[in-house]
This record gives C-alpha cells, sequence and structure tokens, in this order.
C-alpha cells in the first residue's frame, strides 16, 4: 500500500551547464507534481564536469572538442536538443558559445532556501541552454536570483563569498571521491527504501522510484 504522505528525500548531485542533468532535473519536478501529495525534499549537490575551467569561462567547442573530437559535437547537439524537446525543453547550442566555471553559479544555488533552490536552477538552466547567457556573470546570476523572487541583497552577499565556491569544490570534489563518474545522480530515500538512478531519466521512471521509496 502505498504512503503518498510519508516523507521522501532526493538527493540530486548536478552541474548547472550539463544537459541532461537540466533534462533529469525538469522530468524530476514533472514526477513530482503527479505524486501532489508527496511530502518530498529536493536537494542540489554540487558536482563539477571540469573543475580546471577557469573564473572567465573557456570557449564551449574547443573544450568539447579536446575532450569528445570535433567530428562528435554536432550529433551531441542534435540528441540532447531532441531529447529535451520530446519533454518540452528547448536548448540553443548555436547561441552557447562559452562554458563557465559553474562554481559561482552552485555557490548562488546553496544559498537560496530550500525550497527555492529548484526554481533558481530552472530559471539559470533556461538562461544558459536557452539564451546562451553567461552564468558564470555575477550579474546575470542575480537577475536570475530575483526572477526566483529572493532578495537581491541576499544573491549580492553570496555572489561576494568567496568561501562558498571553495565549498562547492570541496563538496565536488568529495562526490567525485565517492566513484560518481556521471551526473544527474538521484539518491531518492523513503520508508519504503531507497533507489539510485543516473542520467537523464523520463518522467515515468523516476516516478515510479518515487512510489517504491514512499512505501
Amino acid at each position: 500500500m502505498s504512503h503518498p504522505n510519508s516523507a521522501i528525500t532526493i538527493d540530486l548531485t548536478h552541474d548547472v551547464i550539463c544537459p541532461w542533468c537540466r533534462i533529469g532535473h525538469h522530468n524530476l519536478r514533472v514526477a513530482l507534481r503527479q505524486m501532489p501529495g508527496a511530502n518530498a525534499t529536493v536537494n542540489l549537490h554540487p558536482y563539477l564536469l571540469d573543475p580546471s575551467v577557469p573564473p572567465e569561462g573557456v570557449d564551449l567547442r574547443a573544450r568539447l572538442a579536446e575532450r569528445y573530437g570535433a567530428t562528435q559535437l554536432d550529433a551531441m547537439f542534435d540528441r540532447v536538443t531532441q531529447t529535451g524537446a520530446s519533454y518540452g525543453l528547448k536548448f540553443d547550442f548555436a547561441k552557447i558559445r562559452r562554458t563557465p566555471d559553474t562554481a559561482i553559479s552552485h555557490a548562488l544555488i546553496l544559498a537560496a532556501p530550500v525550497a527555492k533552490q529548484s526554481d533558481l536552477l530552472d530559471i539559470i538552466h533556461r538562461e544558459y541552454f536557452e539564451e546562451g547567457a553567461d552564468i558564470g556573470n555575477g550579474a546575470v546570476l542575480q537577475a536570475c536570483w530575483q526572477e526566483a523572487g529572493l532578495p537581491i541583497a541576499q544573491a549580492v552577499d553570496a555572489l561576494a563569498d568567496m568561501a562558498a565556491r571553495l565549498r562547492v569544490r570541496q563538496l565536488a570534489a568529495a562526490a567525485a571521491r565517492t566513484g560518481m563518474n556521471g551526473v544527474p545522480h538521484f539518491e531518492l530515500h523513503g520508508a519504503g527504501g531507497d533507489v539510485v538512478l543516473q542520467g537523464g531519466q523520463a518522467p515515468a521512471t523516476i516516478l515510479a522510484a518515487l512510489k517504491k521509496v514512499a512505501g
């Protein structure tokens, strides 16, 4: 027998510039809306796909070509774009020119109240993946924070907090040391047990896992 009101905790490890993380996070929110009685808390945890990116960012295509080969890029972009479209998400890689240092955006997300973090992440995802915005830029991130309905003074403080960025790097390195070799990485916990999911899972897959851990 399912108990939709039992507490569910979802730990989602992600990187802000990971397109599959955007898909996975979006589909998690879709799944949660299909469990309106669920008492669910989503905790976002930082992961850095490329910790070596400098504060000013790097050229996206040059960096991806180094890692995967230039001939693979169009196919990679097309696959993400088509998968995203199947879930109602837009990806415009023609607009995305830079890979930012994501430690700053992770630090801002963690400075937000837990109940607002997913909303803020959605906005940051939209700005990066649809508008090609530089989400390593403090002014861009402040605008995202304000759009999420949060007090601007808190964003100013969070963006100036270098210790918070260092903490993000420490948390991301700790996640990598666990053997986590890809994101998004979901860990769902509830009275019915624990479920681990990897990748940009479909809403139905996530919903089934949520129902299982709910007990």
